[in-house]
């Protein structure tokens, strides 16, 4: 009786060991199935892939926020002013509590000095359409599954836990260059997290940005703004609220009550849009609409930030790939001169005038 007690038990072990083998063969495939079959992405934010390429503890400045951070901020254009290296880790629309997040996961792989973080996004929504995307191409984490459960939709849960039930149609289109990045991850971002527009957007006139109300979103984001500000004391990082120039700058109740208001919290708060006239912009050509620079406004932009990052006391750490930040510096001058020579373009929202 005691051998067959001892060859059921056996017996039942290896059962419960194969269940579990053909358990971790099924994560794995799906895991791998998901990363080939996600749609890639290489630019206008989120583009964390890329970004995990970076070797660790070589980037000096960190940039968050929306699209006014990833398509202001050129870190080749930093780095070729100064020596100091800098990435735009940001998002589509992204709000305050996903860019705590984005801090919580950047600072993983990297311990930069300082962190910008572009505060328009304390008056946008709690939702948007851009939610998902911001979330899904994050890595595999605590911070990950908080924001999936924290401010997405229930409808996008699905999609967020398991890619491959958002995106398994794609397989009859995949190239072999996804396949491969799927499978074996990118290469570094050539612009450092920086996303380039030609097009041009004439501005003729100033005008304030209507926001909307939002009054639990805001609440929400003053929390997050909290959250940043006693992460950042943690790791030593100094962290600086910002707002991007735009030609729909915030209207004057909306910049106090955000300057009151982190300024209750000890955040600091530099308005670009003070020192706009020392940009130097040209209104006819370097605005891609009336929210956001193109390459021409954004270098402007980013020598000032350049500038600015010198002034706080700033210094180069040691260690950047230096083969690779002249290579991002080349590779911007290359854009950069072929847009100069072609014809200007309008952009969509310059034609919809």
């Amino acid at each position: 009786m005691i051998e067959k007690g001892e060859t059921a038990i056996r017996s039942w072990k290896k059962e419960l060991l194969g269940f579990v083998c053909c358990l971790l063969a099924l994560v794995i495939f799906c895991a791998g199935a998901s990363a080939v079959v996600l749609p890639k992405r290489y630019d206008y934010g989120s583009t964390w892939d890329m970004y995990l390429k970076e070797e660790e503890d070589t980037i000096d400045v960190m940039f968050f926020g929306s699209s006014l951070a990833y398509c202001d901020v050129v870190p080749a254009t930093i780095y070729q002013g100064t020596g100091i290296t800098s990435y735009v880790m940001a998002g589509p629309e992204q709000t305050m509590p996903i860019t705590y997040r984005y801090l919580r996961q950047a600072c993983k792989t990297q311990s930069p000095q300082v962190v910008f973080i572009e505060a328009t996004g304390m008056f946008y929504p709690a939702h948007s359409r851009s939610t998902a995307v911001n979330i899904c191409y994050m890595p595999w984490s605590l911070d990950r599954l908080a924001l999936t459960f924290q401010v997405a939709e229930p409808s996008e849960w699905p999609g967020l836990l398991f890619p491959l039930y958002s995106y398994h149609s794609r397989w009859t289109e995949l190239t072999w260059q996804e396949v491969g990045e799927g499978l074996f991850g990118y290469g570094p971002d050539d612009l450092a997290g920086y996303t380039f527009l030609e097009q041009v957007y004439p501005v003729t006139a100033f005008t304030q940005r209507d926001m909307g109300s939002h009054p639990e979103a805001y609440q929400q984001s003053l929390q997050a703004v909290e959250d940043i500000l006693a992460f950042c004391e943690e790791e030593g990082i100094r962290a600086v609220f910002y707002l991007a120039p735009t030609a729909e700058p915030l209207t004057g109740e909306e910049l106090s009550r955000l300057e009151t208001d982190l300024a209750a919290r000890g955040g600091e708060l530099w308005d670009c849009n003070q020192d706009v006239d020392a940009l130097g912009l040209d209104l006819s050509v370097d605005f891609f609409d009336a929210d956001h620079f193109n390459y021409r406004g954004a270098e402007k932009f980013s020598r000032c930030l350049g500038e600015h990052l010198l002034s706080l006391g700033l210094t180069p750490t040691e260690g950047e790939d230096e083969a690779l930040w002249q290579q991002r510096v080349e590779h911007f001058t290359t854009l950069r001169d072929e847009a100069d020579e072609k014809p200007i373009q309008l952009s969509g929202a310059a034609l919809q005038q």
